[in-house]
């Protein structure tokens, strides 16, 4: 089966700043939400987690035969109440529309194109859907030293993470909770007398603990991490083991 696609070219800012988007495309084939789920998992990241922002230009730049699309929303079936994403994103569920969602036994989502809002529908309904990639850090819940971490990100993404300004740091730290290490490696090396980002990003942004910038650490402590609850930066022995953020991007 060929599907049709749309790509919509507007970058999709989502989360605490604007340091990581969203791109979403249109799949104009029609699906059950499970079947739509499985197609944008194999060909994209996921079906498309949106914000009321993301809702409107998709109406706007969807075509009205698609009057309902589905979307990474489903309700959780531990607790029927809660409505979860696709993707795993914490983005907030506020745009529902009117008396929505209203049924038990509708537990998938969709956007209704007409009104920019989200509709619960059931997930046997064969629809056309959205599917997204996202761009920006990701957390990596594997446990590995410095040196293997920069390996590995290298190779499946684009390199360690660069926290480089305030924004990107807010973003990380708001989705890291799910890290099964303390201490979260990033992309901060110290090498030849200075500390620098792996990826070339500027440094002028920092965010050390309250002892400041180690200005020549033991040569064990050449490794930058995120401490996730001081939510600060902290020189680190490179052979410890630590989930670590990599960058993906376009």
């Amino acid at each position: 089966m060929k599907a049709a696609v749309t790509v919509f070219l507007f970058l999709s800012l989502f989360g605490l700043n604007l340091s990581a988007y969203r791109i979403h495309y249109i799949v104009k084939v029609n699906m059950t939400w499970h079947d739509a789920q499985e197609y944008c998992r194999k060909n994209y990241d996921d079906l498309s987690t949106i914000n009321k922002e993301e809702a409107e230009k998709l109406s706007i730049y969807t075509d009205s035969v698609y009057r309902l699309n589905w979307v990474g929303l489903y309700r959780s079936s531990s607790i029927p109440e809660k409505w979860i994403w696709s993707g795993g994103e914490r983005q907030p569920i506020d745009n529902w529309d009117s008396e929505q969602p209203n049924n038990f036994s509708e537990n998938c989502g969709g956007l209704k194109i007409s009104s920019s809002k989200l509709h619960n529908i059931p997930c046997s309904e064969t629809l056309s859907f959205y599917c997204m990639k996202v761009f920006g850090p990701v957390l990596v819940n594997q446990n590995k030293t410095w040196d293997e971490a920069l390996d590995y990100c290298r190779k499946e993404y684009t390199d360690l993470a660069s926290l480089s300004s305030e924004t990107i740091m807010e973003e990380v730290i708001y989705n890291t909770i799910t890290s099964q290490t303390a201490y979260v490696w990033t992309g901060l090396r110290f090498m030849a007398g200075h500390w620098f980002w792996v990826s070339g990003d500027d440094l002028q942004y920092k965010a050390w603990s309250a002892e400041g910038e180690p200005q020549c650490p033991a040569a064990n402590l050449r490794c930058g991490a995120l401490d996730i609850e001081e939510k600060v930066w902290k020189p680190t022995d490179c052979e410890e083991r630590h989930n670590f953020l990599c960058l993906k991007q376009p």
